[in-house]
């Protein structure tokens, strides 16, 4: 049996040895797979919950009447028994697209505590606050969605019996303030979880990826047990990758929201508005379209625009994965370093780059979705998700290799070697 080379230097060959090599481990990949499919079945089922409850709720349609989300209807308050701090803010919306910060060398930075930092850990808010933005979790700033609900509490205490208080030119009743302090909890919580569970999976899956590629494959050590290889592949994510895929995930969003600034931000039907909003959200997570009835061109045209960028941002991030685990990088080194080695091969990067953007594209899904139903076409794409994981290791291992030969050293299996051997 012919040993798995190091220096490959056509698409041809990248994609041979990929397709051995995941067929050698094809076990642990479908394990993978149904991870990933898992993990986006909860999201894609958990948005259609959120946003059906958003249509048939009697109650919070009750309470969108009341909103003004996109600020396009907002009214300064003329009613005499406010006093003029609530009257000065009365023309603010609700719900806003607004910048709330910048990825910036904070968010790059290669001090020991970034991961906590990026996590919102330590970070100090100021007391009364009472501000709720679910686009802004620690250290991660960037151009969204906003949810503003100043002085809420106040606003909850102070409404008695069936009086209406304003607050953010909203008039709430007890019950919409009860309603409204539920649904930002809610939906915070929800956010949260799905960070949370995002970061766990990809920390999992690309370590595993990685270790069964290494240690099964280039190695020959196929003593190690399914169980074994999951755990060593588990450990290495959460050591090396956790900070990174939340770097990823947060530029991702950043693309994501910035685009729906361009194509959603005059939308002033609040009921639509929030859909979207909530859809926009979630997108990072999983591919669910903000399909909402009545605004399909400027859908179409956010889906063609989205689809492009996320294709090229896809491109630029395609090594940096690798280059986390196997170099002793943090933030832009990484980014600089994974852009460098897609430079030694950049013909290739974007031919790889290509059959990935059709297979997972949402039009394959569409086809199979008409032919096979919609699980399996999700789970036939979690499938060739984790297969283009092992390409682009394989790729990164033939531009190391070729980089190396360039500067008169060897990229070898000693390397790899080592540096498994260094995890014990």
């Amino acid at each position: 049996m012919n040993e798995p080379s190091l220096n490959l230097r056509t698409t041809s060959q990248i994609i041979t040895q990929s397709s051995s090599t995941f067929l050698k481990n094809l076990p642990t990949y479908l394990f993978l797979s149904l991870l990933l499919f898992t993990f986006r079945t909860i999201v894609e089922t958990s948005t259609l919950t959120i946003t059906t409850f958003i249509d048939e709720d009697p109650s919070l349609k009750s309470l969108l009447t009341h909103l003004d989300l996109s600020g396009k209807n907002a009214k300064a308050s003329s009613s005499s028994s406010l006093s003029n701090h609530h009257t000065r803010r009365g023309g603010r919306p609700f719900l806003q697209l607004s910048r709330v910060g910048t990825l910036d060398d904070d968010f790059f930075s290669s001090e020991e505590n970034d991961d906590r930092q990026l996590l919102g850990i330590g970070k100090k808010f100021a007391v009364n606050a009472s501000t709720v933005n679910l686009s802004n979790f620690g250290k991660l700033g960037f151009y969204g969605f906003q949810f503003e609900v100043e002085e809420l509490n106040d606003v909850v205490e102070s409404v008695e019996g069936n009086e209406d208080r304003v607050s953010e030119g909203v008039e709430l009743g007890r019950r919409d303030a009860a309603m409204l302090v539920f649904l930002v909890s809610f939906l915070s919580a929800v956010y949260g979880w799905v960070i949370l569970g995002f970061v766990i999976v990809n920390t999992c899956v690309v370590g595993v990826v990685f270790y069964s590629v290494v240690s099964n494959s280039y190695l020959g050590r196929y003593d190690n047990s399914f169980v074994g290889t999951v755990w060593a592949g588990c450990r290495l994510g959460a050591r090396r990758l956790s900070g990174f895929i939340l770097m990823r995930w947060a530029i991702r969003d950043a693309m994501t929201q910035i685009i729906g600034v361009c194509f959603f931000g005059e939308i002033e039907d609040q009921h639509s508005f929030f859909k979207i909003f909530v859809r926009l959200k979630l997108m990072p997570f999983s591919i669910t379209f903000p399909w909402i009835r009545g605004y399909e061109l400027e859908i179409s045209r956010f889906l063609f625009t989205w689809i492009l960028s996320d294709t090229v941002v896809g491109l630029v991030f395609a090594v940096d994965y690798w280059v986390a685990i196997m170099d002793a990088r943090r933030g832009r080194e990484i980014l600089k370093e994974g852009f460098y080695l897609l430079s030694t091969m950049m013909s290739q990067a974007i031919s790889l780059k290509g059959y990935e953007a059709f297979f997972c594209s949402s039009y394959v899904r569409w086809v199979l979705t008409q032919i096979f139903g919609n699980l399996f076409a999700s789970m036939f794409q979690s499938v060739v998700e984790v297969y283009f994981m092992v390409v682009w290791l394989i790729y990164y291992f033939s531009a190391k290799s070729k980089d190396a030969s360039a500067d008169g050293r060897r990229f070898e299996r000693k390397d790899l070697e080592d540096y498994i051997d260094g995890l014990r």
